[in-house]
This record gives C-alpha cells, sequence and structure tokens, in this order.
C-alpha cells in the first residue's frame, strides 16, 4: 500500500478560517489545483494524489515520454471539504500526506476527515504571532517587529517606526497579502483598511521594519522532524521578487557552516516550541546588510508544513543526479494563445542553447481551455545557472 497525498496549498486559510466554511475567489482555486500536480509527480508508483481538476492527458503524456513515473490519481470537485471527503474504495493507503495538516485519514469509512484538534494544533504553530513571541523569547530577532492587536497599536507602531514597513497577517503564503508601507500615502491608505485588516487578522498582525533593499540572499532550511532528531535535508535559495513575492528555489550545494549552524540550533529549539509536531519544516530566513556588517536572520519564519524547497528535494531525489545544479521555478502565464507543444518545443531549444534540463511541472490550460495563471518548471544542470536561462523561460510565457 502507497499514501495518499493531498497538496492543500490554500492550507493557511483553512486553519485560519476553520470552523467557519472556507471562501475561496476562483482565481486561488485555480492556482491551488495547479499546484496540486506538484504532489502527483513527486509520488510513487503505488501512491493517490488527490486532483480537483481532471488529469492533463498532455502533461501525463509528456512526462511519460520524460519517463517521469508517479502514482495514480483521484479527483474531487471540492478539494476544501466543510467536514469530510469520501475516497474511492479501491484505493487502499497506509498514510496520508498532506501539504499542511488538517485531515486524518478514516480507514474504515474511505474518508477524509477535517479533525478540530489537528486544525488547532496547525493554527498555534503556524501563526506568524505565536511564532513572533517565541522568536523574540529567545532572541532570534535581529529585524524590529511589532506585534499589533488592535488599530490603536497598529498606529502607534507605525509612528514610532521608520518607513518602509512591512505589515504581514497572521497566517500567508508565499508572501501575498504582505502590505508595504514606502510613504504617508501608503499610510493614508492602510488606515482606511484598518478594520478589514484586524477581522481577517483577530489575533493579531506584525508590523516589522522593511529591509528588502538591504537584503543580499533568501534561504530556506528544509528539516525532518521526528521524536529523537532535526535532521537537515538541504538548504535553498529562495527566489523572490521586488515587490517580496516567492518566485522558486535552487538548491544550495555549498553553503557556510555558520549558516548550517544557525538553522540548525533554530530547527532544535523549535522542539520547546512545539513538541508534538513531526514532519517537514522549513526555516525561512535571509542575509542583509546592517550598517557595514552582514547580519543573518536565521529564523524569519516557520513553516510547520511541505515547502516548494521540500518538493524540489523530493523530486530532485527521485529524478536528478548529486552533481547537478536544481532549481524550482513558477511564471506568470500571460501569453493566451500559447499552445502546449510551441511550449515544449521551444523549451527544447533553451535546454539545447544552455545545456539544461527543463521538465514542466504543471499544466498549461484548465478543463475548460482557460489558462493557468502560472506555470512550474524543475531545472537541473552540471553548471550553474545563469540568469538568462530564466528570463528565456519567461519570455516564452509573455
Amino acid at each position: 500500500m502507497g499514501n495518499i497525498y493531498r497538496l492543500n496549498s490554500l492550507f493557511e486559510l483553512e486553519i485560519n478560517q476553520y470552523p467557519g466554511s472556507l471562501t475561496l475567489s476562483k482565481s486561488l482555486l485555480e492556482r491551488s489545483s495547479a499546484f496540486e500536480y506538484l504532489f502527483l509527480i513527486i509520488s510513487n508508483q503505488n501512491d493517490y494524489t488527490i486532483l480537483s481538476e481532471p488529469v492533463s492527458d498532455e502533461l501525463i503524456e509528456y512526462w511519460g515520454e520524460n519517463k517521469i513515473s508517479h502514482g495514480s490519481v483521484t479527483t474531487t470537485n471540492n478539494p476544501y471539504f466543510a467536514k469530510e471527503l469520501p475516497l474511492e474504495k479501491k484505493i487502499l493507503a497506509s498514510g496520508l500526506i498532506e501539504w499542511g495538516n488538517t485531515s486524518i485519514l478514516n480507514h474504515e469509512k474511505f474518508l477524509l476527515e477535517k479533525e478540530a484538534q489537528v486544525i488547532f494544533h496547525s493554527n498555534f504553530i503556524n501563526s506568524k504571532v505565536n511564532q513572533t513571541r517565541w522568536k523574540e523569547a529567545i532572541k532570534l530577532n535581529k529585524v524590529k517587529t511589532v506585534i499589533c492587536v488592535d488599530k490603536f497599536e497598529l498606529e502607534h507602531a507605525i509612528s514610532s517606526m521608520n518607513v518602509p514597513l512591512v505589515i504581514k497577517s497572521e497566517f500567508s503564503f508565499a508572501g501575498r497579502g504582505n502590505l508595504i508601507l514606502k510613504s504617508k500615502i501608503d499610510i493614508k491608505e492602510i488606515g482606511k483598511r484598518v478594520e478589514k485588516i484586524f477581522k481577517e487578522n483577530p489575533k493579531g498582525i506584525l508590523v516589522e521594519e522593511w529591509v528588502e533593499e538591504d537584503r543580499i540572499q533568501d534561504f530556506s532550511g528544509l528539516f525532518e522532524l521526528s521524536t529523537e532528531t532535526t535532521n537537515l535535508i538541504a538548504i535553498t535559495e529562495m527566489l523572490v521578487d521586488k515587490s517580496g513575492v516567492y518566485r522558486g528555489s535552487m538548491i544550495q550545494k555549498n553553503f557556510d557552516q555558520e549558516l548550517a549552524d544557525g538553522l540548525q540550533e533554530v530547527a532544535n529549539n523549535s522542539k520547546s516550541f512545539t513538541a508534538s509536531y513531526f514532519g517537514p519544516i522549513s526555516i525561512d530566513g535571509f542575509r542583509f546588510n546592517k550598517g557595514d556588517k552582514v547580519e543573518i536572520q536565521h529564523m524569519s519564519e516557520i513553516n510547520f508544513r511541505y515547502s516548494m524547497g521540500r518538493i524540489l528535494s523530493e523530486l530532485h531525489s527521485k529524478i536528478g543526479t548529486d552533481n547537478e545544479s536544481c532549481a524550482l521555478l513558477f511564471f506568470p502565464v500571460k501569453n493566451k494563445v500559447l499552445e502546449f507543444q510551441f511550449l515544449v518545443s521551444s523549451l527544447n531549444k533553451i535546454e539545447r542553447e544552455f545545456n539544461v534540463r527543463i521538465l514542466i511541472l504543471t499544466p498549461l490550460t484548465q478543463r475548460n481551455k482557460k489558462k493557468y495563471p502560472f506555470l512550474g518548471f524543475y531545472l537541473s544542470s552540471k553548471s550553474k545557472f545563469s540568469a538568462d536561462i530564466f528570463e528565456s523561460i519567461k519570455n516564452l510565457l509573455i
């Protein structure tokens, strides 16, 4: 027997809005259903992956041509189910692997069931507010951060700190929902949205000094937590655009010991924050210039769940080799008339030009033939990637 994979990429919304019903926009559902394929490609032949869209035949055929094996598929029209999700009785699964923990597998009734205790625990440990209190208590924070629980504390924090600032929601994924304040006009606009901000974040928000212009490198330490150990799997460099939105990851083959030791210390200390979580975590941080020194913020936040870096690591272990560089990239699709076969042939040219392997990971179109908002790619090469490779792929989608 294998496992059931469920990539609930809107995990942060699930745990934030529970026990209320999850209200999702069409655009969020489109993004989520495309992400689900990332679990399909890392699955093994005995596994099942839950998809909210029928399988993209052209993508499955393309993977087959590239000798990529994967498990079976079970589809659902309700990926963010209210209480339970029936499973096909032919599915014999030994375990459940979710992007973020919200559910349990009921083997007797062939159901995936939302479990309140699991969700409340995930809510607590993934809360940026709770993590910041813990981080401040053990003196891990090198960037000024203020927790605000109402509009008066928010007004005081903004008035006492210098712009630029960033306001962070208690729960967010890949930088979505961050509000950057760079001027008095931005501050005035935030004043109009205060009521909505705290309605969506009843336990508080973070106001943090924005050091984006001084950031040198964004990184993520990938660990597997068990009852006894905190094993470092890899360190990735995160590719983040100018607005702080995540665009991809590259595994670092060579990293300094100071970085590794600092991440290991955070991972070990995380057991004092949550002694009952076991599984994958990613510790996100960054290097930045502070005066004439380079500082390391070893922990900006911890994701007690799967991460894109972890998917990259598992995919590379499955289809790559140790002596290769590898990357996971996401680019927006703006070309509404782009055809899949033209995309494949154009990528083949880029592969030959740069001596790099490129694999498409997510479908180009939905079942209604509408384009998905982005495409995901896996890259591998025996040499270091150049920025020209990324631009060449990006330009295909414009």
